[in-house]
């Protein structure tokens, strides 16, 4: 009796560190469902948009307020294509994924851009202690913005969505947009009020949505910064709150004969501080269409 309940002991013992190492295996690959089911929705997204065969024209930058024409002539951005899409990749992205705790990743941020309309997704990829993490951003023609968080890529930790996340997606499209593929200065989706010299007031309006927030230039033309208190909100003593969040741009470089950023941050402002939680200096950019 005692060798066989030993016999036992030893085979669920040894099935355990068998089904470790198997999810140590699987954890190790590359490979993760999620992002691959996410990757063939942004290839079939690619192939229905239309080939965009036009250029930016002089005339059309000169419908722009001033700020934006001195920055469109800074980084050249006349005579270049128009681009339906863009991929950036952010490898080695800082992200501050819970300000409370203190938790940061270290992640990799595959952001798609389409711009024939405005539209946003993007896939992270992280660990948690050693277990893969990956989070999806989306949006939806319902109006319905959110993000996916799974964990060991198997089980789904959350799933948060509502209209305020679309919004904030609106908004974060015209951020990013505008510095990776600023030829959607010129869309037909985004309005300007020029504030002065060196800050212009832009709005999207897209399927009965609208998202507001500030371009703010240095004296050359460089665009520097883009900030809105309509895009985040966040539970502050128990109430949801809208808070201040700003994108900042630097180091600029030359891609296909544009300038552009080379590095950017996003920042949560509080009322009383500020936050960096995502900040990336290792950029990947690949347009299409």
């Amino acid at each position: 009796m005692k060798v066989h309940r030993r016999n036992m002991i030893m085979i669920i013992i040894g099935a355990v560190f068998l089904l470790i190492g198997i999810l140590l295996i699987y954890w190790g690959i590359p490979y993760s469902p999620f992002e691959s089911s996410f990757d063939k929705d942004m290839k079939k997204r690619i192939l229905e948009i239309a080939e965009n065969k036009e250029i930016c024209t002089h005339d059309e930058v000169e419908r722009l307020p001033e700020a934006f024409k001195k920055h469109c002539k800074y980084i050249g951005l006349v005579g270049s294509k128009k681009n339906n899409a863009v991929n950036i990749v952010f490898h080695d992205t800082r992200f501050v994924f819970d300000s409370n705790k203190g938790t940061i990743l270290d992640m990799e941020y595959n952001l798609w851009l389409l711009c024939d309309k405005p539209f946003r997704s993007a896939f992270c990829k992280s660990s948690m202690f050693g277990v893969p993490f990956d989070g999806i951003d989306y949006c939806s023609d319902d109006k319905v913005g959110g993000m996916k968080g799974i964990l060991g890529k198997a089980i789904e930790l959350f799933d948060v969505h509502n209209q305020q996340m679309y919004k904030a997606g609106l908004i974060s499209w015209l951020a990013e947009g505008a510095c990776v593929n600023p030829c959607i200065l010129l869309s037909d989706f985004i309005t300007y009020e020029e504030i002065d010299s060196t800050h212009v007031k832009a709005k999207i309006t897209y399927n009965g949505v609208e998202g507001v927030g500030i371009f703010n230039f240095d004296e050359q033309g460089r665009l520097m910064s883009f900030e809105s208190d309509e895009r985040q909100v966040e539970k502050i003593n128990g109430i949801m709150t809208p808070i201040g969040w700003k994108a900042k741009y630097d180091n600029y470089k030359d891609k296909n004969g544009i300038l552009i950023p080379g590095s950017m941050q996003a920042i949560k402002i509080y009322p009383d501080r500020e936050l960096v939680y995502f900040d990336s200096n290792n950029i990947e950019i690949y347009y299409y269409k």
